[in-house]
């Protein structure tokens, strides 16, 4: 077994988790990784999550600190949690979802072995109400996976990553306050946009489905979904720019590139496709605000992205057909 000198500081935003905390608190309990610390921000829960929090406190003294505070969001709990943090290295665990028992010893041993300061592992949809579990498919790629991740050849849950704190304390990496959508990209895309990155190909991480009734209506707005991830694909843009010497990637105007003819163009299609697909009857505002949208962000399509730049046309000409006939 490895030496468990560095300590691991694994961050839970809680908020109204009473259902599940206990069971995901118990799986970091239960990892082979010993020299774990719990730092547990309460984002001002209704519920007893606390009360369970602080039994767990007294049944594992020097493990837990429960820092609590006012709602302020998933993104200000988990920044809370990073200043909090005790240990050389910061993982993040939602408060529904679970870890396997290896999976800190795990990516320990693969950022110690590769000499690299962040890692991920894949995961595994648990679907609550059958308990099956099944294997989200995942890109393993190591060094600079940047690209890959704009391209979407990777994709990053905020779960499956554990990393050196002091890398987002020197670049200053944290969630944006007010973001609780697509959060996790845009903090991630940031870490591994100046460090190399590498991973343990296995699945360690149980991402918790509640139902599958769970898709929000807000997911058949098409102008609220647009607007959040432009807005967060923009900020994305604008640390391109303003960290380019600190970026590891050798051009940076091709991440660029990415950003503005492929991220660009594949939300606003994307979730045009969702909106069309989730409403039988289209309304004429929101079509007209799709439209204009094409025109502004989908004039040039990112063309080397293979089989998904096609994929990427293909959508778009079924948005313009559909428009056509509607």
């Amino acid at each position: 077994m490895m030496e468990q000198k560095q300590i691991v500081s694994v961050v839970i935003p809680l908020y109204n988790a009473e259902k599940y905390i206990e069971e995901t608190m118990e799986s970091i309990l239960n990892q082979t990784y010993k020299n774990i610390e719990i730092v547990i921000v309460d984002d001002g829960s209704k519920d007893q999550s606390s009360s369970i929090v602080k039994n767990l406190e007294q049944k594992y003294p020097g493990q837990l600190k429960y820092v609590p505070q006012e709602n302020q969001g998933v993104s200000v709990a988990r920044n809370t949690g990073i200043e909090n943090a005790s240990g050389e290295y910061v993982a993040f665990l939602d408060s529904d979802d679970l870890w396997h028992p290896t999976k800190i010893e795990k990516q320990i041993e693969s950022m110690h072995k590769n000499n690299m300061n962040a890692c991920y592992c894949g995961y595994m949809n648990f679907y609550e109400e059958t308990g099956e579990k099944v294997e989200h498919t995942t890109n393993f790629i190591k060094g600079d996976m940047t690209k890959a991740f704009l391209t979407h050849q990777v994709v990053a849950q905020t779960s499956t990553w554990i990393f050196k704190k002091s890398t987002v304390m020197d670049h200053n990496i944290r969630f944006t306050p007010g973001c609780s959508w697509g959060e996790d990209l845009e903090f991630l895309f940031k870490l591994m946009s100046v460090t190399n990155v590498c991973y343990v190909d296995e699945y360690l991480t149980y991402y918790r489905i509640l139902s599958e009734g769970n898709l929000s209506s807000k997911y058949k707005d098409y102008e609220l979904k647009t607007t959040k991830e432009l807005e967060i694909f923009n900020r994305m843009k604008d640390w391109v720019h303003n960290k380019s010497k600190d970026l590891i990637v050798n051009d940076s105007t091709e991440l660029i590139e990415i950003l503005e003819t492929y991220l660009f163009p594949y939300t606003v299609i994307n979730n045009a496709c969702i909106y069309i697909k989730g409403n039988s009857k289209l309304d004429k505002s929101q079509v007209q605000l799709i439209k204009s949208d094409i025109n502004k962000y989908c004039r040039k399509i990112y063309s080397k992205n293979g089989k998904r730049s096609k994929k990427l046309y293909a959508m778009l000409w079924f948005v313009r057909i559909k428009f056509m006939f509607s």
